[in-house]
């Protein structure tokens, strides 16, 4: 039988009630036991900026309001370790904005942080000066009169945000490169330049990326697409399976059939903490 990676470095819980995931740390941690999983990463979404929309309880504009939540977050996870034997991993998926205030904010909070890994993402539309932003899944906040030349120029911004995250430094590895398609958003082919510009930046920093599960049950397909995955895996850029799990049930999900794909595009750089 072909081995199937037997880690999660993207998993979420809902520590104090304020993060997305749907089962406890420790529901999640014991369930990636049972499995027989190696290793869990615990990586809570890092969502915080200056003109933060307060659109979802782990949205911060508050910088030390978002620290502490975060500080006690970690915490949890070292109590909650003394009672496993799976390795238990520190992490964040952090939400990546360019402007050099929220650089700032960041580099603090890393400081006061002990953490193993950090995983780049985005989720959020925006103008060039991150005066104003919307998560993807809350557009319907959009200002009345928003015309498709205004969300154009707002997904110019998120495409650009993904490539100043890989060469930001910050991030271990980039999390759902093509996440916004799940909305039908720059599915069409005038998109490619910024999709094979990401690739290609990607390839220059070997920087790894995921092959993210939760999108074999929405759209028929991971993020990113498939094409994108074997042109990296041509270019040998580092590639791991990411299940993105918020229920238990989500742990491992999808592995096996990224497995094979993986073999067929005979992939040979494997990333691993």
């Amino acid at each position: 039988m072909n081995k199937i990676q037997n880690f999660t470095y993207h998993s979420h819980n809902n520590f104090g009630g304020v993060f997305d995931g749907r089962y406890s740390p420790e529901d999640m941690i014991s369930a990636a036991e049972k499995l027989g999983f190696e290793a869990i990463g615990v990586s809570n979404h890092l969502i915080w900026h200056p003109n933060m929309p307060r659109s979802h309880s782990m949205f911060f504009k508050d910088f030390n309001q978002a620290l502490d939540i975060y500080k006690r977050s970690l915490d949890c996870l070292d109590e909650i370790a003394s009672k496993h034997n799976i390795k238990i991993l520190k992490g964040f998926e952090v939400d990546f904005f360019p402007s050099k205030e929220w650089r700032n904010g960041f580099e603090k909070m890393l400081k006061e942080l002990k953490i193993d890994y950090l995983i780049g993402s985005t989720h959020f539309i925006r103008t060039e000066d991150e005066s104003q932003m919307w998560n993807i899944y809350h557009l319907d906040e959009l200002p009345q009169g928003t015309t498709a030349e205004d969300m154009d120029y707002y997904l110019s911004n998120y495409w650009k945000n993904i490539l100043a995250a890989i060469s930001s430094g910050y991030f271990d590895f980039m999390a759902h490169l093509d996440y916004c398609t799940q909305f039908n958003l720059s599915t069409s082919p005038e998109w490619d330049e910024y999709k094979w510009q990401i690739i290609e930046s990607l390839d220059k920093n070997k920087m790894p990326f995921e092959v993210n599960t939760s999108g074999i049950s929405r759209i028929g397909r991971p993020f990113p697409d498939w094409w994108m995955v074997k042109e990296l895996c041509r270019r040998q850029v580092p590639v791991l399976i990411s299940d993105d799990a918020h229920y238990t049930e989500h742990l491992g999900r999808g592995f096996v059939e990224v497995e094979e794909k993986l073999r067929e595009f005979n992939c040979l750089k494997r990333f691993k903490l």
